[in-house]
Formats: C-alpha cells, sequence, structure tokens
C-alpha cells in the first residue's frame, strides 16, 4: 500500500548548523530530487530562506562546501529589507547518506524535506511495505528519529481536485496577485487578460476555491 509519512530527525550533517536558528531566522527546503540513472548521484532543488546577508551567506557556504556537494549553484535570488529568498540547484552524492537508502531500497514516489533548528523534516511518498523495512538501517544514521504515519492515500492532490480551466486560472489570478492586499490585479483586468467576460471569471474561482475549501476542511 502507499502511504505518506514525515520523518523528523537530525544526524551529523550540515543541517546540524541550523540548530541556533529558529524557522523564521533561516530554512532550508528542498523540493525536488532526481537520482541519476547510476544511482550515484542525485540532482536537488530547494530553497533557501534566511532573515539577514550574514546567516544566507553563511548557509550558503555550508550548502556549497559540504563534503556531499558535487555543484552547487544559485539559479534565482530575492531580497528586500526583512529577508532574502533563493533558488538553489545541486549536484550531490548519494553515497552513505539517508537518500541513498530510501532510493535504492523503497519505492519512493515522492520525497522532500525542510531543515530548521537542527532537525530535517523529511516528507515521503513510498510502498509502505518497503519502507517500513529500511527503517531499523536510517534510524542508525540519525541522532534523533520520529516518524508520523499520516495518509493512505497520499496521492489524491488539491490538482485532482479542479478542472484544467479552473487551475489555470487560479494559478494566473494568484501569480497576478488577485488574492494579495491590496490587490494588484481585478477581475475585470483578469477577465481581460483571459478574454472572458467578468461573470464568468468570477464563477470559475468560486467554483475553484469552494472546492479547495471543502478538500481542505475534510483533510483536516
Amino acid at each position: 500500500m502507499i502511504k505518506s509519512y514525515t520523518i523528523v530527525l537530525s544526524h551529523d550533517d550540515w543541517s546540524r548548523y541550523t540548530e541556533r536558528f529558529n524557522e523564521e531566522e533561516l530554512y532550508v527546503k528542498v523540493v525536488r530530487r532526481i537520482p541519476s540513472l547510476d544511482g550515484l548521484t542525485e540532482n536537488v532543488m530547494g530553497i533557501i530562506y534566511a532573515k539577514d546577508k550574514e546567516f544566507y551567506r553563511q548557509i550558503i557556504r555550508m550548502l556549497s562546501r559540504n563534503e556531499t556537494t558535487i555543484d552547487f549553484r544559485i539559479i534565482d535570488e530575492y531580497k528586500n529589507k526583512s529577508n532574502i529568498r533563493a533558488i538553489y540547484a545541486s549536484i550531490e552524492s548519494l553515497k552513505g547518506r539517508i537518500a541513498e537508502r530510501l532510493l535504492k531500497d523503497c519505492r519512493i514516489f515522492s520525497m522532500s524535506e525542510t531543515i530548521y533548528e537542527g532537525m530535517e523534516r523529511w516528507n515521503v511518498i513510498a510502498d509502505s511495505e518497503n519502507f517500513i523495512k529500511i527503517i531499523p538501517e536510517v534510524k542508525e544514521l540519525t541522532y534523533e528519529f520520529k516518524i508520523i504515519e499520516e495518509s493512505s492515500n497520499p496521492l489524491l492532490s488539491v490538482k485532482e481536485e479542479l478542472t484544467p480551466k479552473e487551475l489555470s486560472i487560479l494559478k494566473l489570478a494568484f501569480d497576478k496577485g488577485y488574492f494579495e492586499t491590496p490587490k494588484r490585479i481585478g477581475l475585470e483586468e483578469l477577465a481581460n487578460e483571459l478574454g472572458i467576460s467578468k461573470p464568468a471569471i468570477m464563477q470559475v474561482l468560486r467554483k475553484a476555491i469552494a472546492k479547495l475549501t471543502e478538500k481542505s476542511i475534510k483533510d483536516f
């Protein structure tokens, strides 16, 4: 059976550096990881958030100089008065790491992690039988370890609740700032951009928001 798990752990890695910062000061979120065909490396894409420039410089050094990092680069960067956010891409060795054990011996469908306060929070969707078998080996690589089974239907996402039209219009409205306060774009401007009427776009948005709200309440 495919299930969704959250693993909370700490181990001997650069992520231990974050233990003196809380989530509002510094975190790293790994959003995509693709293993190479030979299983020796993985391509990683992640997000870095830091409250100030010094925190940011320090975490960049830790990420880029980590012994498992083969290549590291910043793809995009956004700075304002209160924080810095950046998207990074890296190539990392898998040898001896937790990711290697999971990718090698489990049927993994999705795997991401968020790191702050010295702890890693892994979100994994996997075949439960294979996943449970590998847990003892993963524990041996950690100082602290906790596992939470979340759901037996993890592949049902909010995207599947929406029609392609609803999803595209909702995404456009979000990207253009319709949901911000104050709004950066109004319904009439959105309608003009899409070439449909104002009542039509209002109806689509209402249906999409209602579907997402209903799903969120049920999941809760």
